[in-house]
């Protein structure tokens, strides 16, 4: 069945469009204009007025983790869980997210190709959710950063084969640990676990395929050594210096900012393991400071959520679109780009984050114009997938 959207339209890539209008047919997005000028649909039409809202692309996470559902011990709701456990809360996660307007989402870090078979469901439409990326295990050095989500590998030909493995279970892409992490106490967050030449042998086999390669970056060296090796994007960029952020710009890669999985743990310090609290205390501030420069550079900013962290449930990435404006300065309209159109380039979908005629029907409506105040993002009102129309909960907050 058709459906036809009404009100203020804003395709990202393209002019607001007061009084506006959107059709999605067989699942795909024919007009996207004035309504005034909109075609003719004949037969049953599903109808949406956005009122004193927006219609908006829905949303993408670049930077998930669904097997995880914001317990305050990560590593421990992961290990202590079976498969059968882990796949069955990565499927209502997934539910989650799709229900808080985010339409894709890339997983980056699952054990036993969770996230891998969870996406082929969701397409196959035996799961409901967003469309779903996955990097499979996250490759990472002995005694690195989360372990219990990867795989441990050292020396250039155990990576090149496990970025391998991964690629041909199934996954759009690898990630790479290249630095230690907040949520591993004892890994110094400036470490640089990894040589240039390691990194480099995975990111050629998963370039050579065309996929990309997601590179957790957060201390200078290790940061450059990625970007260097061939990393697309980097993924929390919490301590990038002027050195970083030029080299960014020469390669082309991506910042993925995860600024709310910091910010929702500290609001709820009392319950984290104190160690942990105490390593993303050093980097709050300072992570802001980074992330500016990188905006003022220029430097193509996708948000995202890095839902599954500690106190950071999922379809939580509408919250960092409003941290980029209130922290690192971002318009409203950046930021709306940040979780659409910048977003699906670290997936390489650029069929998705925009609302344009031949793009997949996944159409959003928020309660009010995210241009005025982009917290709107965080009231969806109605939630189109592929020209469906998606049963919302009572509230995904």
């Amino acid at each position: 069945m058709p459906v036809l959207l009404r009100g203020l339209v804003l395709p990202v890539l393209a002019d607001p469009v007061p009084r506006g209008a959107v059709v999605v047919e067989d699942g795909v997005i024919t007009y996207v204009g004035p309504a005034s000028r909109a075609p003719h649909l004949t037969g049953e039409v599903t109808e949406v007025d956005a009122g004193d809202g927006a219609v908006v692309p829905g949303m993408i996470d670049a930077h998930v983790h669904l097997v995880a559902d914001g317990a305050a011990d990560f590593a421990g709701s992961v290990v202590r869980s079976s498969t059968e456990q882990l796949a069955a809360r990565a499927a209502a996660n997934a539910r989650r997210t799709l229900a808080a307007g985010t339409v894709a989402v890339r997983d980056l870090g699952a054990p036993d190709g969770i996230a891998i078979s969870l996406g082929h469901q969701v397409a196959a439409g035996r799961v409901p959710g967003p469309e779903i990326t996955a990097a499979g295990r996250a490759l990472t050095a002995p005694g690195g950063h989360i372990p219990y989500l990867g795989v441990e590998v050292q020396g250039p030909a155990e990576l090149a084969a496990a970025a391998r493995a991964e690629l041909t279970a199934g996954a759009g892409g690898i990630k790479l640990v290249a630095t230690g992490g907040v949520l591993t106490p004892g890994s110094a967050l400036g470490n640089a676990p990894f040589a240039e030449d390691e990194l480099a042998a995975a990111a050629a086999v998963a370039r050579a395929q065309g996929r990309w390669v997601a590179a957790h970056a957060i201390g200078h060296e290790g940061t450059k050594l990625a970007l260097r090796a061939g990393a697309t994007s980097v993924e929390h960029g919490y301590l990038l210096d002027d050195e970083t952020v030029t080299l960014m710009a020469t390669t082309g890669a991506v910042l993925v900012t995860t600024q709310v999985a910091v910010a929702r743990m500290l609001r709820n310090r009392d319950l984290v393991d104190p160690a942990v609290v105490a390593r993303a205390e050093e980097i709050r501030d300072v992570a802001v400071a980074s992330l500016r420069r990188a905006a003022r550079a220029g430097i193509p900013i996708a948000g995202a959520s890095d839902a599954g962290t500690p106190f950071n449930p999922h379809g939580g990435v509408a919250e960092e679109a409003a941290l980029l404006v209130a922290d690192i300065g971002l318009t409203t309209a950046q930021a709306l780009r940040a979780v659409t159109a910048t977003a699906a380039s670290c997936l390489l979908r650029p069929d998705l984050g925009h609302l344009s005629v031949g793009a997949p029907g996944h159409v959003v409506v928020t309660g009010a114009d995210p241009l005025d105040d982009v917290t709107a993002l965080t009231d969806v009102r109605t939630v189109v997938l592929g020209g469906r129309l998606v049963d919302i909960p009572e509230r995904t907050t």
